[in-house]
Protein backbone atom coordinates (compact mmCIF):
# COMPACT_ATOMS: atom_id res chain seq x y z
CA UNK A 1 0.00 0.00 0.00
CA UNK A 2 2.77 2.44 1.01
CA UNK A 3 4.84 1.52 -2.06
CA UNK A 4 1.84 2.06 -4.30
CA UNK A 5 1.27 5.48 -2.76
CA UNK A 6 4.92 6.48 -3.33
CA UNK A 7 4.81 5.34 -6.93
CA UNK A 8 1.52 7.17 -7.45
CA UNK A 9 3.03 10.40 -6.15
CA UNK A 10 6.08 9.95 -8.40
CA UNK A 11 3.89 9.38 -11.44
CA UNK A 12 1.84 12.45 -10.55
CA UNK A 13 4.99 14.56 -10.43
CA UNK A 14 6.06 13.09 -13.74
CA UNK A 15 2.80 14.01 -15.41
CA UNK A 16 2.83 17.46 -13.86
CA UNK A 17 6.31 18.12 -15.29
CA UNK A 18 7.77 18.99 -11.86
CA UNK A 19 11.36 18.39 -10.77
CA UNK A 20 12.17 14.72 -11.24
CA UNK A 21 14.25 12.34 -9.18
CA UNK A 22 14.42 11.27 -5.55
CA UNK A 23 13.98 13.32 -2.38
CA UNK A 24 16.97 15.65 -2.19
CA UNK A 25 18.23 17.30 0.99
CA UNK A 26 20.77 20.06 1.74
CA UNK A 27 24.19 19.08 3.10
CA UNK A 28 26.10 22.38 3.04
CA UNK A 29 24.63 25.79 2.16
CA UNK A 30 27.07 28.41 3.42
CA UNK A 31 26.57 31.75 1.61
CA UNK A 32 30.04 31.81 0.00
CA UNK A 33 29.72 28.41 -1.63
CA UNK A 34 30.93 24.80 -1.35
CA UNK A 35 32.59 22.77 -4.10
CA UNK A 36 33.68 19.32 -5.29
CA UNK A 37 32.04 16.98 -2.77
CA UNK A 38 33.27 13.43 -2.18
CA UNK A 39 31.57 10.83 -0.01
CA UNK A 40 32.39 7.60 1.82
CA UNK A 41 29.63 5.97 3.83
CA UNK A 42 27.92 8.79 5.73
CA UNK A 43 30.90 11.18 5.55
CA UNK A 44 30.78 14.01 2.98
CA UNK A 45 33.84 16.23 2.38
CA UNK A 46 34.31 19.36 0.26
CA UNK A 47 36.19 22.65 0.00
CA UNK A 48 34.57 26.04 0.55
CA UNK A 49 35.23 29.77 0.74
CA UNK A 50 33.48 30.77 3.96
CA UNK A 51 36.70 32.40 5.27
CA UNK A 52 37.68 34.17 2.03
CA UNK A 53 36.12 35.83 -0.98
CA UNK A 54 38.14 34.31 -3.84
CA UNK A 55 41.29 32.61 -2.58
CA UNK A 56 42.20 30.52 0.47
CA UNK A 57 39.52 27.78 0.31
CA UNK A 58 39.38 25.35 3.24
CA UNK A 59 38.31 21.73 3.79
CA UNK A 60 35.09 20.90 5.62
CA UNK A 61 33.15 17.72 6.29
CA UNK A 62 29.78 16.54 7.56
CA UNK A 63 28.74 13.26 9.14
CA UNK A 64 25.19 12.54 7.95
CA UNK A 65 24.54 10.11 10.80
CA UNK A 66 24.27 13.03 13.21
CA UNK A 67 27.82 14.11 13.89
CA UNK A 68 27.21 17.45 12.17
CA UNK A 69 29.53 19.65 10.10
CA UNK A 70 33.12 20.32 11.17
CA UNK A 71 36.25 22.05 9.81
CA UNK A 72 38.99 19.70 8.61
CA UNK A 73 41.67 22.21 7.60
CA UNK A 74 41.56 26.04 7.72
CA UNK A 75 45.27 26.76 7.30
CA UNK A 76 46.44 29.70 5.21
CA UNK A 77 46.82 29.02 1.49
CA UNK A 78 44.63 26.92 -0.77
CA UNK A 79 43.18 23.58 0.29
CA UNK A 80 41.37 21.85 -2.58
CA UNK A 81 40.05 18.56 -4.02
CA UNK A 82 39.44 16.52 -0.87
CA UNK A 83 38.87 12.78 -0.94
CA UNK A 84 38.08 10.28 1.81
CA UNK A 85 37.73 6.58 2.53
CA UNK A 86 35.70 7.23 5.68
CA UNK A 87 38.67 7.03 8.07
CA UNK A 88 41.16 9.43 6.46
CA UNK A 89 40.48 12.70 4.62
CA UNK A 90 43.15 13.86 2.13
CA UNK A 91 43.46 17.02 0.05
CA UNK A 92 45.68 19.31 -2.08
CA UNK A 93 47.41 21.84 0.17
CA UNK A 94 49.36 24.98 -0.82
CA UNK A 95 50.23 26.36 2.64
CA UNK A 96 53.97 26.07 1.86
CA UNK A 97 53.72 27.65 -1.58
CA UNK A 98 54.05 24.22 -3.22
CA UNK A 99 51.23 21.76 -3.85
CA UNK A 100 51.47 19.07 -1.16
CA UNK A 101 49.12 16.43 0.21
CA UNK A 102 47.87 16.54 3.78
CA UNK A 103 45.48 14.26 5.60
CA UNK A 104 43.23 14.21 8.63
CA UNK A 105 42.99 11.01 10.69
CA UNK A 106 39.40 10.90 11.93
CA UNK A 107 40.04 8.30 14.64
CA UNK A 108 43.03 10.15 16.08
CA UNK A 109 41.53 13.60 15.48
CA UNK A 110 44.74 15.01 14.05
CA UNK A 111 46.23 16.34 10.82
CA UNK A 112 49.14 14.52 9.18
CA UNK A 113 51.48 15.59 6.36
CA UNK A 114 51.48 12.88 3.70
CA UNK A 115 53.41 14.04 0.62
CA UNK A 116 55.43 17.21 1.20
CA UNK A 117 58.27 18.41 -1.02
CA UNK A 118 59.28 20.38 -4.11
CA UNK A 119 57.46 18.06 -6.57
CA UNK A 120 53.77 18.99 -6.98
CA UNK A 121 51.29 16.50 -5.56
CA UNK A 122 47.67 16.91 -6.67
CA UNK A 123 44.29 15.18 -7.04
CA UNK A 124 44.61 12.53 -4.31
CA UNK A 125 42.43 9.46 -3.94
CA UNK A 126 42.31 6.66 -1.38
CA UNK A 127 41.56 2.96 -1.55
CA UNK A 128 42.62 -0.23 0.19
CA UNK A 129 45.27 1.47 2.32
CA UNK A 130 46.89 3.13 -0.72
CA UNK A 131 47.08 6.84 -1.57
CA UNK A 132 47.43 7.84 -5.25
CA UNK A 133 48.04 11.25 -6.81
CA UNK A 134 49.35 13.14 -9.86
CA UNK A 135 52.57 15.15 -9.94
CA UNK A 136 51.28 17.58 -12.57
CA UNK A 137 50.08 21.16 -12.20
CA UNK A 138 46.69 22.76 -12.79
CA UNK A 139 48.04 25.16 -15.44
CA UNK A 140 50.11 23.09 -17.90
CA UNK A 141 48.61 21.52 -21.03
CA UNK A 142 48.94 18.57 -21.02
CA UNK A 143 49.28 18.23 -17.28
CA UNK A 144 52.91 16.98 -17.57
CA UNK A 145 52.63 14.87 -14.47
CA UNK A 146 53.09 11.26 -13.45
CA UNK A 147 50.96 9.00 -11.27
CA UNK A 148 52.40 8.01 -7.92
CA UNK A 149 51.26 5.90 -4.99
CA UNK A 150 52.01 5.42 -1.31
CA UNK A 151 51.38 2.53 1.05
CA UNK A 152 49.78 4.32 4.01
CA UNK A 153 50.83 1.59 6.47
CA UNK A 154 54.54 1.90 5.67
CA UNK A 155 54.82 5.37 4.09
CA UNK A 156 56.64 3.87 1.11
CA UNK A 157 56.11 5.76 -2.15
CA UNK A 158 56.25 4.14 -5.58
CA UNK A 159 55.74 5.10 -9.25
CA UNK A 160 52.60 3.92 -11.02
CA UNK A 161 52.95 5.59 -14.44
CA UNK A 162 55.70 7.81 -15.86
CA UNK A 163 54.76 7.84 -19.53
CA UNK A 164 55.44 10.90 -21.70
CA UNK A 165 53.26 14.02 -21.90
CA UNK A 166 51.37 13.66 -18.64
CA UNK A 167 48.86 11.67 -16.64
CA UNK A 168 46.19 13.16 -14.39
CA UNK A 169 43.23 12.64 -12.06
CA UNK A 170 43.86 9.14 -10.69
CA UNK A 171 41.20 7.05 -8.95
CA UNK A 172 41.67 3.83 -7.02
CA UNK A 173 39.51 0.89 -5.95
CA UNK A 174 41.19 -2.10 -4.32
CA UNK A 175 44.25 -2.94 -6.42
CA UNK A 176 43.06 -1.06 -9.50
CA UNK A 177 44.29 2.48 -10.28
CA UNK A 178 42.88 4.42 -13.27
CA UNK A 179 43.74 7.81 -14.76
CA UNK A 180 43.48 9.94 -17.89
CA UNK A 181 46.62 9.79 -20.01
CA UNK A 182 47.99 12.22 -22.64
CA UNK A 183 50.74 10.05 -24.12
CA UNK A 184 49.10 10.27 -27.60
CA UNK A 185 49.32 14.08 -27.57
CA UNK A 186 51.66 16.34 -29.48
CA UNK A 187 52.41 19.31 -27.20
CA UNK A 188 51.80 22.61 -28.91
CA UNK A 189 49.53 21.01 -31.54
CA UNK A 190 46.84 18.95 -29.82
CA UNK A 191 46.03 17.14 -26.60
CA UNK A 192 44.19 13.82 -26.65
CA UNK A 193 43.41 11.93 -23.48
CA UNK A 194 42.96 8.18 -23.09
CA UNK A 195 42.10 6.02 -20.09
CA UNK A 196 44.77 3.74 -18.64
CA UNK A 197 44.86 1.46 -15.60
CA UNK A 198 47.39 -0.28 -13.36
CA UNK A 199 46.94 -3.44 -11.30
CA UNK A 200 48.85 -3.02 -8.03
CA UNK A 201 48.74 -6.76 -7.34
CA UNK A 202 50.40 -7.80 -10.61
CA UNK A 203 52.34 -4.62 -11.41
CA UNK A 204 50.69 -4.50 -14.84
CA UNK A 205 49.64 -1.38 -16.75
CA UNK A 206 47.07 -1.65 -19.53
CA UNK A 207 45.02 0.64 -21.79
CA UNK A 208 41.31 0.87 -21.02
CA UNK A 209 40.14 3.11 -23.87
CA UNK A 210 42.23 4.68 -26.64
CA UNK A 211 39.43 5.66 -29.01
CA UNK A 212 39.75 8.71 -31.26
CA UNK A 213 39.48 12.13 -29.65
CA UNK A 214 39.50 12.21 -25.86
CA UNK A 215 38.37 10.04 -22.97
CA UNK A 216 38.53 11.79 -19.58
CA UNK A 217 37.19 11.86 -15.99
CA UNK A 218 37.72 8.19 -15.08
CA UNK A 219 36.40 6.51 -11.94
CA UNK A 220 36.54 2.90 -10.77
CA UNK A 221 34.73 0.53 -8.42
CA UNK A 222 35.73 -3.12 -8.18
CA UNK A 223 36.34 -4.31 -11.73
CA UNK A 224 34.27 -1.61 -13.48
CA UNK A 225 35.85 1.56 -14.89
CA UNK A 226 33.71 4.46 -16.17
CA UNK A 227 34.64 7.67 -17.99
CA UNK A 228 33.44 10.55 -20.20
CA UNK A 229 34.00 9.76 -23.88
CA UNK A 230 34.20 12.04 -26.96
CA UNK A 231 34.61 9.35 -29.65
CA UNK A 232 31.39 10.39 -31.41
CA UNK A 233 32.82 13.90 -31.82
CA UNK A 234 29.48 15.62 -31.01
CA UNK A 235 29.09 15.84 -27.25
CA UNK A 236 30.33 13.44 -24.60
CA UNK A 237 28.88 10.06 -23.62
CA UNK A 238 29.42 7.81 -20.60
CA UNK A 239 31.20 4.51 -21.24
CA UNK A 240 32.34 1.65 -19.05
CA UNK A 241 34.84 -1.22 -19.10
CA UNK A 242 34.74 -4.51 -17.19
CA UNK A 243 38.31 -5.52 -16.35
CA UNK A 244 37.18 -9.09 -15.59
CA UNK A 245 35.70 -9.70 -19.05
CA UNK A 246 37.76 -7.18 -21.03
CA UNK A 247 34.52 -5.81 -22.50
CA UNK A 248 33.74 -2.13 -23.11
CA UNK A 249 30.11 -1.00 -22.93
CA UNK A 250 28.00 2.13 -23.44
CA UNK A 251 26.20 3.51 -20.39
CA UNK A 252 24.52 6.67 -21.71
CA UNK A 253 24.25 8.42 -25.06
CA UNK A 254 21.57 10.94 -26.05
CA UNK A 255 21.14 14.56 -27.07
CA UNK A 256 23.02 16.99 -24.88
CA UNK A 257 26.29 16.32 -23.08
CA UNK A 258 27.33 14.18 -20.15
CA UNK A 259 30.32 14.34 -17.85
CA UNK A 260 31.89 13.85 -14.43
CA UNK A 261 30.90 10.19 -13.95
CA UNK A 262 31.32 8.44 -10.61
CA UNK A 263 30.69 4.83 -9.62
CA UNK A 264 30.25 2.73 -6.51
CA UNK A 265 29.12 -0.89 -6.84
CA UNK A 266 26.35 -1.12 -9.45
CA UNK A 267 25.46 2.58 -9.32
CA UNK A 268 26.92 4.98 -11.91
CA UNK A 269 26.08 8.70 -11.65
CA UNK A 270 26.97 11.67 -13.85
CA UNK A 271 26.18 15.26 -14.81
CA UNK A 272 23.74 15.41 -17.73
CA UNK A 273 22.76 18.34 -20.00
CA UNK A 274 19.87 16.72 -21.89
CA UNK A 275 17.36 19.19 -20.42
CA UNK A 276 19.35 22.31 -21.28
CA UNK A 277 21.05 22.87 -17.93
CA UNK A 278 23.01 20.25 -15.97
CA UNK A 279 21.15 17.69 -13.84
CA UNK A 280 22.18 14.48 -12.07
CA UNK A 281 21.35 11.10 -13.64
CA UNK A 282 22.14 7.54 -12.68
CA UNK A 283 22.34 4.03 -14.10
CA UNK A 284 21.88 0.70 -12.30
CA UNK A 285 24.38 -1.71 -13.91
CA UNK A 286 22.72 -4.80 -12.46
CA UNK A 287 19.31 -3.93 -13.98
CA UNK A 288 20.32 -1.89 -17.00
CA UNK A 289 18.01 0.95 -15.92
CA UNK A 290 18.76 4.67 -16.33
CA UNK A 291 16.95 7.17 -14.11
CA UNK A 292 17.13 10.80 -12.94
CA UNK A 293 18.54 11.36 -9.48
CA UNK A 294 17.75 15.05 -9.46
CA UNK A 295 16.32 17.17 -12.29
CA UNK A 296 15.53 20.66 -11.07
CA UNK A 297 16.10 24.38 -11.54
CA UNK A 298 19.60 25.74 -11.95
CA UNK A 299 22.79 23.71 -12.25
CA UNK A 300 23.58 20.37 -10.63
CA UNK A 301 27.08 19.00 -11.20
CA UNK A 302 30.10 17.03 -9.88
CA UNK A 303 28.25 14.07 -8.38
CA UNK A 304 29.90 11.55 -6.07
CA UNK A 305 28.44 8.27 -4.79
CA UNK A 306 28.90 5.85 -1.92
CA UNK A 307 26.47 2.94 -1.62
CA UNK A 308 23.06 4.42 -2.40
CA UNK A 309 23.99 7.96 -1.29
CA UNK A 310 24.62 10.48 -4.09
CA UNK A 311 25.93 13.99 -3.39
CA UNK A 312 26.52 16.85 -5.81
CA UNK A 313 27.10 20.58 -6.29
CA UNK A 314 23.79 22.40 -6.61
CA UNK A 315 23.35 25.99 -7.80
CA UNK A 316 19.65 26.81 -8.24
CA UNK A 317 20.53 30.53 -8.27
CA UNK A 318 23.96 32.15 -7.83
CA UNK A 319 25.31 30.22 -4.84
CA UNK A 320 26.99 26.81 -5.08
CA UNK A 321 25.74 24.43 -2.39
CA UNK A 322 26.01 20.70 -1.73
CA UNK A 323 22.93 18.51 -1.79
CA UNK A 324 22.32 14.79 -1.64
CA UNK A 325 19.76 12.05 -2.19
CA UNK A 326 19.41 8.37 -1.39
CA UNK A 327 18.66 6.12 -4.36
CA UNK A 328 16.09 3.45 -3.43
CA UNK A 329 17.43 0.04 -2.46
CA UNK A 330 16.71 -2.93 -4.76
CA UNK A 331 13.58 -3.73 -2.72
CA UNK A 332 12.04 -0.53 -4.04
CA UNK A 333 13.18 -1.03 -7.61
CA UNK A 334 9.72 -0.02 -8.83
CA UNK A 335 10.81 3.56 -8.20
CA UNK A 336 13.66 3.05 -10.65
CA UNK A 337 11.07 2.06 -13.26
CA UNK A 338 9.31 5.35 -12.61
CA UNK A 339 12.71 7.01 -13.05
CA UNK A 340 13.14 5.25 -16.39
CA UNK A 341 9.76 6.58 -17.45
CA UNK A 342 10.86 10.09 -16.48
CA UNK A 343 13.99 9.67 -18.59
CA UNK A 344 11.85 8.61 -21.56
CA UNK A 345 9.51 11.55 -21.08
CA UNK A 346 12.30 14.12 -20.82
CA UNK A 347 14.13 12.63 -23.83
CA UNK A 348 10.92 12.68 -25.91
CA UNK A 349 10.21 16.25 -24.86
CA UNK A 350 13.77 17.29 -25.79
CA UNK A 351 13.53 15.72 -29.25
CA UNK A 352 10.27 17.55 -29.98
CA UNK A 353 11.88 20.98 -29.46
Amino acid sequence: MAKGLIIGVAVALLLAGEAAGFDAFPIATHPRGEFSPRVAGSLVVWYDYRTAEVTDPDIYARDLTGGGEFPVCTELGNQLRPSTDGTLIVWDDQRSGNWDLYGYDLAAGREVPLVVGPEPALSPDLGGGTLVWSTGTYTSDPVQGDIRGMDLATGNQFPICEAIFGQAYPRISGNLVVWQDARRSIPGFFTEWDIYAYDLATGTEFPVSTQRYSQVDPDVSGSIIVWRDHREEVGYDIWGFDVTTGMEFLICRNEGGRGEPAIDGDLVVWTDWRNGDPDIYGYDLSRGIEFPIYVGPGDQSRPAVSGNLVVWNDRPTGQMDIWGAYVPEPTTAALLLVGAAIVARHTHRLRRR
